[in-house]
């Protein structure tokens, strides 16, 4: 669409405000347009791991009845993404009526000290878009955390589900895992049930006595409950509870226990969104989450995984058991404020060849001497390569009919070799 990429760049100008970060802004945005969030029926999904694809499991079931919004963060190609009903994206006509539909207010809102950023901008597009196209339920994944992110302003969800939690944005989220956790457990509200991810003693009950003092019924499973029939690189088969014979086509062992939640979800809601147990069947088995342990490509073979913190690295470290291959290439890049020393020492182990590459996020991402400074604290075969797509290329040319080709440590780097390989 004409000029469409003018209405991206005028939404990442809006930088992100310096200072303590509240919700007020966001609220007097979405009061201007009578607060559509509390309009709709949600589902609030937090979390450190697995957020993308317990939502895709979720949306993708519930749309096999009924008519559902999804948000998602980050996007993979375009920012419209982040925004689909029943999988179809919000076009970029739409897209573009609703930032002129809110550019008075925000300008307004901006004069009186109350600039909105990008993020919540597009949180308040997705309210608004999701209750006129009168969705019968919207899930949403917080961007970040829980209690001040700009999707925790609905005030009753139908559902608070909370999947893995670890230490990923550490000084923003909180120092330790319990200041982490309370920080997702922000999205629990009054009355409104919540479904859990199996979590240590400790953290249950840390979520259960915030859940018992919003008097919020809390839902969770144990690992021992989910039976793994089988695994390998393009399906997991398994029981949990009543649910016989599942199937997810998301690899990965973590899958069987992100699937299971799901499942704990849709299983509660059955009758409200004329749910059956084949309709879950199919839609467990059908769903797809973009750039989590995909193979984009066959020939050669690459997988690509957006893991960059401790939990995601040994689910993907230990997923790779499943994969056939001779030789492991890695393509890898990872930004500053993750836990890259250790992504590094732990890839660094099942590794045959280390290619590095640089990310395009100026602020947070290595420089190319930088990173290669620090793969070489652990192994002295690192090969630099500045360009994104030059590094790609290097590993397909050195890769073997029988080699898998790795690219990870970053969603963004995942995003831009996706696009690569699919306009190839």
């Amino acid at each position: 669409m004409k000029n469409f990429d003018k209405y991206i760049d005028w939404m990442y100008k809006r930088d992100e405000k310096r200072g303590k970060h509240t919700l007020k802004n966001i609220e007097k945005l979405l009061e201007a347009f009578d607060n559509p969030q509390d309009k709709i029926k949600v589902i609030h999904v937090a979390g450190t791991n697995g957020k993308g694809s317990t939502c895709n499991f979720l949306s993708n079931t519930l749309s096999k009845t009924s008519k559902v919004g999804l948000f998602i963060s980050p996007f993979m190609e375009c920012m419209t993404e982040s925004i689909t009903i029943n999988g179809v994206k919000i076009s970029e006509e739409d897209f573009v009526k609703y930032i002129e539909m809110f550019k008075p207010v925000l300008e307004k809102l901006d004069a009186e000290g109350y600039k909105n950023t990008y993020f919540e901008v597009l949180t308040a597009i997705m309210y608004k878009y999701f209750y006129d196209q009168k969705v019968d339920v919207a899930v949403v994944e917080v961007g970040m955390g829980g209690t001040l992110d700009s999707t925790n302003i609905v005030k009753k969800p139908i559902a608070s589900v909370i999947v893995t939690i670890s230490m990923d944005h550490v000084g923003i989220l909180g120092n330790t895992i319990e200041e982490i956790a309370m920080n997702k457990a922000g999205i629990i509200k009054e009355g409104a049930p919540v479904f859990l991810y199996p979590k240590d003693e400790h953290l249950y009950k840390l979520f259960k006595d915030v859940a018992d003092s919003k008097h919020a019924p809390l839902y969770t499973f144990s690992k021992d409950e989910v039976k793994v029939l089988q695994i390998s690189d393009h399906e997991n088969d398994f029981d949990f509870r009543n649910y016989k014979n599942m199937r997810t086509s998301l690899v990965g062992v973590h899958q069987f226990y992100n699937a299971s939640l799901a499942i704990m979800v849709l299983d509660y809601f059955k009758e409200m969104f004329n749910l059956t147990e084949e309709i879950i069947k199919d839609g467990i088995f059908t769903s797809h989450n973009t750039g989590r342990l995909q193979i984009i490509s066959k020939s050669p073979k690459i997988l690509v995984d957006g893991s960059h913190n401790k939990e995601a690295m040994d689910a993907l470290v230990n997923s790779l058991k499943v994969f056939k291959y001779n030789h492991l290439i890695l393509v890898f890049s990872i930004l500053k404020d993750k836990d890259y020393e250790y992504a590094i020492k732990e890839l660094s182990k099942i590794t045959d060849k280390f290619i590095i590459t640089t990310i395009d996020n100026p602020e947070r991402a290595f420089k190319l001497y930088d990173l290669e400074k620090e793969v070489k604290k652990v192994r002295d075969d690192v090969v630099a390569i500045a360009d994104r797509v030059e590094a790609i290329n290097y590993a397909t040319t050195i890769a073997e009919a029988d080699d898998l080709i790795l690219v990870c440590g970053s969603l963004y780097l995942v995003r831009d070799v996706i696009k690569f390989v699919k306009n190839k």
